[in-house]
């Protein structure tokens, strides 16, 4: 860990401050440690600053040996902390409105996790939905492609836990912070520990270690799920949801948005008929997922990724 990711650290937990201010105290003072060394006066300078979070900016370094010890402590745990400036920052997070400062991981980004199909849906979703993401994940993960979802209970857990299943990768992005995250979920895909998680998947976010789980931080990392997903696979969603907005996200960077059908419309699948009616690609079984692995191949092939082909046959 360098000095100036503990910096990056330390200024992620003063409030009021995100990765639009990240941006600009980086190009003002050309490091976030001067940053956090600066006089007042010249942060108040950043637009969009106030007074209050001003003097707390500059107050932080007060507290750095705090941070310095959590970090030595995540350090030991394997979890990387990983600034917007190194360059294991993935890559795809660069696409989403206002890209983390830094993120905590856990596990290591495999070729194949470039090459990310995001099944996400209701957390309350039904049997046929938990079962379909479950076969889905395992399709998508047999033809070498990783499955991306924020992790939430229903359609998220199952997408994850068929990935494993089929002996392919999962890319984890919770809403909650990395000391809280919690493997019990993908028990029943044999995961019984860290060590055996990072074969299969690598966990990302952006919350602090300790944070838990909220509405606001599950709303934020929709964004990331879409960034980093080259296609989206809606199974379940209802007209207002969490799982419409992630959608939002992924048609504002034209990613191909998909969703499944089914014989009769309800209340808990008007997310889904909204979607079929706008023109998303139209899944009603598993022949169907071919059109969504040539819709991540497409993408491969046209730059967007710095994965080979053979990636996605393996």
């Amino acid at each position: 860990m360098t000095e100036e990711t503990l910096y990056w650290a330390h200024l992620a937990g003063v409030e009021g401050v995100g990765g639009a201010i990240f941006d600009q105290l980086q190009r003002r003072f050309g490091s976030i440690k001067r940053a956090l060394e600066a006089p007042v006066d010249e942060v108040l300078e950043i637009p969009g600053l106030d007074e209050r979070t001003a003097e707390a900016v500059c107050r932080a370094h007060l507290t750095l040996e705090g941070t310095q010890k959590k970090l030595e402590e995540l350090v030991q745990k394997g979890i990387d902390v990983i600034t917007k400036m190194d360059a294991d920052y993935p890559p795809r997070f660069r696409d989403a409105v206002n890209p983390p400062p830094l993120i905590y991981q856990l596990g290591k980004m495999e070729n194949a996790d470039q090459n990310a199909v995001a099944i996400i849906g209701s957390r309350e979703c039904g049997d046929v939905s938990a079962r379909r993401a479950r076969e889905y994940g395992k399709y998508f993960a047999e033809m070498g492609l990783s499955v991306v979802s924020g992790y939430a209970f229903g359609v998220d857990i199952n997408g994850h836990i068929g990935a494993i299943e089929g002996g392919g990768r999962t890319v984890i992005i919770p809403g909650c912070g990395i000391d809280v995250f919690d493997l019990k979920p993908l028990v029943p895909s044999g995961i019984e520990d860290f060590e055996s998680l990072k074969k299969h998947a690598v966990v990302m976010t952006e919350q602090p270690p300790a944070s838990d789980w909220s509405a606001r931080s599950s709303l934020a990392r929709n964004r990331l799920v879409a960034a980093h997903a080259k296609t989206i696979l809606v199974l379940e969603a209802r007209l207002h949801s969490s799982t419409l907005d992630t959608v939002e996200h992924a048609q504002k960077l034209g990613r191909p948005i998909f969703t499944q059908l089914f014989g009769s419309v309800s209340e808990k699948v008007m997310g889904n008929e909204k979607l079929r009616r706008e023109g998303a690609g139209e899944i009603q079984s598993v022949d169907d997922l071919k059109k969504i692995v040539a819709a991540v191949m497409e993408s491969s092939d046209s730059g967007s990724a710095s994965t080979d082909d053979d990636d996605l046959r393996r």
